[in-house]
């Protein structure tokens, strides 16, 4: 059995795998949109594995109009993984940022269109001489598109881990998990793309040990098929297959004509729960505390730690984190036009109101507001004077 038939097996058999995981991840519920941006980078990746599996010229002589989509088809991964952090760790993104990001992509197919509007006669007439056509492949287009790949998979990274850092919550059970896989995610992503970046130009400069790795250039994402396929088996909560796990509300099996009553028991309950953690978070202005943790603030109202992070999720349809935030952002906005704070900076303010950095300060605020402090106190003084 020759290496390319070989090859040909094995992306074939993990894109296959792709495009189920997709599905399953277009199919599910939970975790919405950040799944339907992961199922779409999936069946996009699956579908560049075929076309780097079976490159050869018969493939392309059949179905010509597949030929160079694989040249720009990278510039479309660090947008798509980058919408998709931003989806599943809940930042709200501008729109002007997300089209800049795809702006390459739409600059290569510009570019690349005048081949791409070609009949199938005169692509196959360009694809006969295959050997020359291929060639092409390690032209500008492709080195640009590979050294892009790197720039925003380092960027995606930088931009994950610092979110991470100023997160100075304590995660519930479930939250913690998916945290932990997506850091996990990125770093596989990274590492895969430097390997195959560094096959395709140990390929250009002749780099014999590089060079005769390039038909396996891909093989990472065979890999990443195969570890997502074992995360969603092991764990199914990361993709929203199934529910959290968390404190039950109702212990009782519920027969089928009793859902409805659970679900307004259930919902009852979470407001309840709710209700009291924002009574504690108000009369005891625990928010001023910078350290204050998931743990701490469940035991202050007599709930398990899962629990609360069900009911301030449930509610607010966001996190321990922003609830915490909204209480640090109103009490900034009450003491900054305080007169016994007037010796104080925006940032002395905002530590006094439970921040515990600049850069978490700023984040939060401009996340929630859509100004900078500095914006937003200076419209405050407009509608004053005005």
């Amino acid at each position: 059995m020759n290496q390319y038939l070989i090859i040909q097996i094995l992306y074939g058999a993990a894109s296959i795998q792709g495009v189920f995981l997709a599905i399953l991840l277009w199919r599910t519920k939970i975790n919405q949109p950040a799944n339907t941006i992961l199922g779409l980078l999936l069946f996009i990746l699956s579908f560049h594995l075929v076309l780097v599996g079976f490159d050869e010229r018969d493939f392309f002589i059949a179905l010509p109009h597949l030929s160079r989509i694989s040249w720009i088809i990278g510039s479309l991964y660090g947008p798509l993984v980058f919408i998709f952090i931003s989806r599943l760790v809940q930042i709200k993104v501008s729109p002007w940022i997300i089209i800049s990001l795809f702006l390459p992509f739409i600059f290569l197919l510009i570019m690349l269109l005048p081949y791409y509007l070609q009949s199938a006669e005169e692509k196959r007439a360009y694809l006969d001489a295959f050997e020359t056509a291929r060639q092409d492949d390690f032209g500008w287009i492709n080195q640009v598109v590979s050294i892009l790949q790197v720039a925003f998979a380092t960027g995606n990274m930088l931009f994950y881990l610092g979110w991470e850092r100023i997160q100075s919550y304590e995660f519930s059970s479930p939250e913690r998990v998916r945290i932990n896989w997506l850091r996990q995610f990125l770093i596989f992503l990274l590492v895969i793309i430097v390997f195959g970046v560094a096959i395709f130009f140990g390929k250009i400069l002749n780099i014999s040990f590089l060079s005769s790795f390039y038909r396996y250039h891909f093989i990472g994402v065979v890999f990443l098929f195969y570890w997502l396929s074992y995360q969603a088996l092991t764990h199914p909560v990361l993709f929203g297959i199934t529910q959290p796990v968390s404190e039950p509300l109702i212990k009782e099996k519920v027969l089928p004509d009793e859902k409805v009553s659970r679900a307004k028991t259930e919902s009852t309950m979470l407001n309840q729960v709710y209700g009291r953690v924002k009574e504690v978070m108000e009369k005891e202005r625990l928010f001023l505390k910078s350290d204050l943790t998931l743990t701490e603030l469940a035991q202050q109202c007599g709930y398990t730690r899962n629990l609360v992070s069900e009911a301030i999720n449930s509610i607010t349809q966001g996190n321990f984190f922003d609830f915490v935030n909204d209480f640090r952002i109103e009490e900034f906005k009450r003491q900054a036009f305080n007169p016994e704070k007037r010796h104080l900076s925006q940032l002395g303010i905002a530590q006094e109101s439970g921040f515990n950095s600049k850069a978490s300060f700023y984040s939060v605020f401009k996340k929630k507001t859509g100004m900078t402090p500095a914006e937003y106190l200076d419209q405050q003084k407009s509608k004053v004077n005005s």
